[in-house]
């Protein structure tokens, strides 16, 4: 069966006829809830040996996105960095993972479709959404993509700098000796004129597996909390770790070291590790990812890496 979701969001144009997610698709201990936070479909990679799983935490259910060499995400022998894309469109924000080379350097160059594999969102066939990808040759020149491809590809790049410029300003507020891992920013609050804007939550991974928690002060960030350690957690590298949006009040951190994931959320006090998830709870025995990108229903901007 195909992986659904019946609240998904519309996408625009340049996904017109994207290949779709296949058939085969596996569960775990159907017994055993596993209580991921609902409404996430995360893609977990292997960076090693290429293995790729897809998992929807509303079913509980997993599948192998490399099982069928026909679909555009099949990264068979292939290595990459999956990061989420929250694409500003007239129509909304639209949630897209893409599955960067993982050679790529955006400080060095700029993304062109020889940098990425594949570009994947949830596509509507008979009003049924599923997960789907675009082949990165659809983006080639030399294949006549659309002009709002071009644009698209145009987009993603202005993204992928500013969250660089993100990341060195998080970096800059770190204590001496502290490095930055991976972060995540939740969405600014849209206020009106005159009203009080309240700071943006900044979630910080550093190099020593310490999660930071900064807000905006002064026109600078500033920690507003002391730093908590992840059970398990004591190294971290930005290819072996990933933050992404759980809800309005809360992440998911994924930590190859541990092979854990980890809900840290607030709820009006002071975020703090909620609870956690072996990987090999609800993925295959033997997996063992080194990334992972999700994205939600919802139509949200945010900045994660």
């Amino acid at each position: 069966m195909k992986l659904q979701a019946a609240a998904l969001l519309l996408t625009g144009a340049i996904f017109v006829g994207c290949g779709g997610s296949s058939n085969s698709t596996d569960t775990g201990d159907t017994n055993t809830p596993i209580d991921l936070p609902d409404g996430l479909t995360m893609v977990f990679f292997d960076n090693v040996n290429s293995t790729q799983y897809l998992y929807d935490t509303t079913t509980e259910q997993y599948e192998d996105m490399n099982s069928d060499s026909t679909q555009n995400y099949d990264m068979t022998g292939k290595h990459g960095n999956p990061v989420v894309w929250f694409h500003h469109t007239d129509a909304g924000v639209d949630q897209k993972i893409v599955m960067l080379s993982d050679y790529f350097d955006v400080t060095t160059t700029l993304l062109t479709y020889s940098e990425f594999h594949y570009l994947g969102h949830f596509h509507e066939e008979n009003n049924v959404k599923s997960f789907a990808a675009h082949s990165n040759e659809e983006f080639n020149p030399a294949n006549n993509p659309s002009e709002t491809k071009l644009a698209a590809l145009e987009t993603l790049n202005a993204d992928l700098l500013e969250q660089e410029e993100i990341r060195a300003e998080i970096a800059t507020a770190l204590p001496a000796g502290e490095t930055l891992c991976n972060f995540f920013v939740f969405d600014h609050e849209e206020h009106e004129e005159g009203a009080t804007q309240e700071s943006t939550a900044h979630i910080a991974l550093s190099g020593t597996g310490m999660v930071y928690v900064f807000s905006e002060a002064d026109g600078a960030l500033a920690q507003s909390q002391p730093p908590f350690a992840l059970e398990g957690v004591s190294s971290c590298h930005s290819s072996m770790s990933d933050i992404v949006k759980a809800s309005d009040y809360g992440v998911l951190i994924f930590s190859a070291q541990s092979q854990k994931i980890y809900l840290v959320d607030n709820h009006g006090i002071d975020f703090h590790q909620h609870s956690s998830w072996d990987i090999n709870r609800f993925l295959p025995a033997g997996f063992a990812p080194t990334a992972l990108a999700s994205i939600t229903e919802e139509s949200t901007g945010a900045h994660d890496h």
